[in-house]
């Protein structure tokens, strides 16, 4: 209380000489008007009736001689008025009338007296767009994913490529495509997601672990949704688990580019490319309840096996059920002979159907990976990888 009181008298020091010093340059009308110092200490801010004074920290205000002036304290959230002190005191309301120079002090306690970080306003339901975003990573590198019609979640999220190689600690690096079939996105606007895979790099068994964060984030000139955030690829290899291999955080940039179907899925012949330029195609019967044979000229790229060895078969999966999302999963398998060697090849294709292109026809995208297990040594892995596709309807 003794220092608080010590402090008003010095605010009132502080002021005189303020206004001493500011005379020489103020006219002498305005020089003589009766003068109002506050100052607020703690979380909070002071206002004035009639204005003039409004302030955290320190305000000085000229108000007409004899004015009566109604002081009004406000706390911050997380804070509380404590007293005046000065030209009013106590905790009650604070009037004073200025005849020639009054300092007061408003004390708070509590809370932060550094300015609050606003909290982001997130987007409104309506502002998110559904239907197909495109922009840029770094590097140029192209960025994809679907926003289906109810705007709960961001579907097929793939870039062309990693947009900067997945370098390794001690040396050497990879180049691999970046996919996550699904991200619910939250009633903020940001989403984030994170999937595996078991694969094969460079002749090794490894997981690689793709990551991904991003935020719709309002309107741009033209009116379309969109979006930034970030994503990672990293490879963990099973002989070398403390082997730190990385894309690192690569930032993104998209918009909504293409409008949400406008009708039903579009039976007919659909045509497209998967990683590496190989052909994909399958169709789509009346009724659009199934996509059926699915299959590649070739695999995006070959057959790896972890210790070493290849193999280039073409991809096939006879049917998979579309759901009522547009999503489709379908696995089948085929007891073969490889290089001589009784074995079993599993084929997997998972896709969402999405936007319609410029030219109105439905298009398609995801992912497909062929794995070949041995009789005699089941352990060997040897595996396509998950291999990125798109398609659109062509016929």
């Amino acid at each position: 209380m003794r220092y608080f009181l010590s402090m008003v008298v010095a605010i009132v020091a502080a002021v005189i000489a303020a206004t001493g010093a500011l005379g020489g340059s103020m006219s002498d009308a305005a020089a003589a008007k009766p003068t109002l110092a506050v100052v607020v200490v703690g979380a909070g801010r002071v206002t004035s009736t009639p204005a003039g004074i409004s302030c955290p920290g320190r305000c000085v205000a000229t108000f007409s001689a004899g004015s009566r002036v109604l002081l009004t304290q406000k706390a911050r959230t997380g804070s509380r008025f404590l007293r005046w002190g000065g030209s009013c005191t106590g905790a009650g309301a604070c009037r004073v009338r200025v005849s020639a120079l009054s300092a007061l002090a408003a004390q708070f306690v509590g809370g932060s007296t550094t300015k609050p970080v606003p909290t982001p306003t997130p987007p409104a339901k309506g502002t998110i767009q559904s239907g197909t975003y495109s922009g840029r990573g770094t590097g140029g590198y192209a960025v994809t994913f679907f926003v289906p019609a109810g705007v709960g979640s961001v579907l097929d999220f793939s870039t062309a490529g990693i947009a900067a190689r997945v370098n390794c600690a001690g040396g050497g690096s990879y180049d691999n495509p970046f996919t996550i079939l699904k991200v619910t996105i939250k009633p903020d606007g940001s989403f984030t997601g994170t999937t595996s895979q078991s694969a094969v790099v460079s002749g090794k068994a490894a997981t690689i672990t793709y990551n991904l964060t991003g935020r719709f984030q309002g309107t741009s000139a033209s009116g379309a949704t969109t979006a930034v955030g970030a994503y990672r690829e990293d490879i963990v290899f099973a002989d070398m688990p403390s082997l730190k291999c990385t894309s690192n955080d690569q930032p993104w940039t998209a918009s909504r580019s293409l409008l949400s179907p406008k009708g039903p899925i579009q039976s007919g012949t659909y045509s497209g490319r998967g990683t590496g330029g190989y052909q994909v195609t399958f169709a789509v019967p009346a009724g659009g309840g199934s996509v059926l044979d699915f299959s590649t000229a070739g695999i995006a790229a070959r057959v790896n096996c972890a210790g070493g060895g290849s193999y280039d078969n073409p991809f096939k999966v006879v049917k998979a059920t579309i759901k009522p999302d547009g999503s489709f999963t379908g696995t089948t398998s085929q007891s073969a002979v490889v290089s001589g060697k009784t074995a079993t090849i599993t084929y997997s294709v998972t896709g969402y159907f999405q936007s319609e292109n410029a030219a109105g026809a439905t298009t398609a995208g995801g992912v497909y990976r062929e794995d070949i297990v041995f009789a005699d040594t089941p352990a060997h892995r040897c595996t396509s990888n998950d291999q990125p596709w798109t398609a659109a309807r062509t016929g």
